[in-house]
């Protein structure tokens, strides 16, 4: 068994009576409700879509519906993207003049590297909630309309691509986060689209939210092991593909418990095609005992790929992923280091 896993005119929108219905946030003619902070022709409205082409921008919503303040609500929106392209949707982010939106968090939208890339390969892919919890392969593929869907109720997020839930991250009390991402937070605010560079093109039509009311609890739980947290916010924020291609799955059963801990440490669980494999691959089995810390180091010195395995194991243990980061951490593993299955 193969399993991959993880303008309504309205003054004010209030969530108690706004939990029925679906609220369109763009009008498929006009971003009327919208604002560009930077760069305004890197947006374009065709074909009732709203495109990004373009260096560098931020298209936030700042219409009527909640006063583009949201806290609990279900966002969603259809969207394409073309070969290559990077782009993003922020949610409880703030208006701010140029450069990267600092609050709020962004759910990843990207399916295929540019054929020609950089000397940095992004590999955090759509579904991803960027730079917290990452999903490694993509979803979907270019050139085709799915359905994103991000759910965000009290300190939980979620990521959804076509109805399968993709990325689940619930914020601990003492969040770990870089310097440059202090803000990356849950608490409220409003959406944006992002426009990357020039060769990013990325269509968003039928955009709309459901607002869910604002006391309305969340049922997750955070992760409670700080050190844990530390260890998978720190590689994912890095572009660490954080992947294990030794997991087995004998039935539905397994597979349900797999994508639960898939998407809680931001682990994807992928099939190794060999065949297409690097000349030179290191396959670290830690199933039994911790990866070696000196094999790290010296397949990083020889310039070997690394990919890890629970070997057959039918569950993603989490005293093996925090081993397995720490490996990594005293190995000084740079995120070119790591091997994805299919790039």
């Amino acid at each position: 068994m193969k399993v991959i896993v993880g303008f309504v005119s309205l003054t004010l929108v209030h969530a108690s009576t706004s939990a029925q219905e679906w609220i369109s946030l763009f009008d498929g003619e006009t971003l009327e409700g919208w604002r560009i902070n930077e760069r305004p022709d890197s947006w374009a409205i065709e074909e009732g879509a709203i495109v990004t082409r373009g260096e560098r921008s931020h298209l936030f919503y700042d219409g009527e519906v909640a006063d583009h303040d949201f806290t609990n609500f279900i966002f969603e929106a259809e969207v394409m993207t073309e070969p290559g392209s990077n782009s993003g949707i922020y949610v409880h982010t703030e208006f701010q003049d140029e450069g990267w939106p600092i609050a709020g968090y962004e759910c990843q939208v990207i399916n295929s590297n540019p054929s020609e890339p950089s000397l940095y390969v992004e590999h955090k892919m759509t579904g991803s909630i960027y730079a917290v919890r990452n999903v490694w392969k993509a979803p979907v593929a270019d050139n085709v309309w799915f359905k994103y869907r991000i759910q965000v109720v009290g300190k939980t997020i979620r990521t959804y691509i076509d109805g399968r839930l993709i990325c689940e991250y619930t914020e601990p009390e003492d969040a770990w986060r870089p310097d440059d991402k202090k803000r990356r937070l849950l608490g409220s605010g409003t959406f944006a689209l992002q426009a990357h560079d020039p060769g990013s093109v990325t269509h968003y039509r039928n955009i709309r939210v459901k607002l869910l009311p604002d006391d309305r609890p969340g049922r997750a739980s955070a992760e409670k092991d700080p050190e844990l947290d530390r260890l998978l916010t720190m590689f994912a924020n890095s572009n660490y593909p954080l992947i294990d291609v030794g997991i087995a799955t004998p039935s539905l059963e397994y597979a349900e418990k797999q994508a639960a801990d898939s998407r809680k440490f931001g682990v994807t669980i992928m099939d190794a095609d060999l065949s297409a494999a690097p000349a030179s691959l290191l396959i670290v089995n830690d199933r039994k005992q911790a990866p070696s810390v000196e094999a790290l180091k010296a397949a990083k010195a020889n310039g070997c790929k690394i990919v890890f395995s629970s070997g057959g194991d039918t569950t993603l243990d989490r005293d093996r992923v925090k081993a397995r980061l720490h490996a990594m951490e005293e190995a000084g593993l740079a995120w070119i280091d790591l091997w994805v299955p299919g790039k």
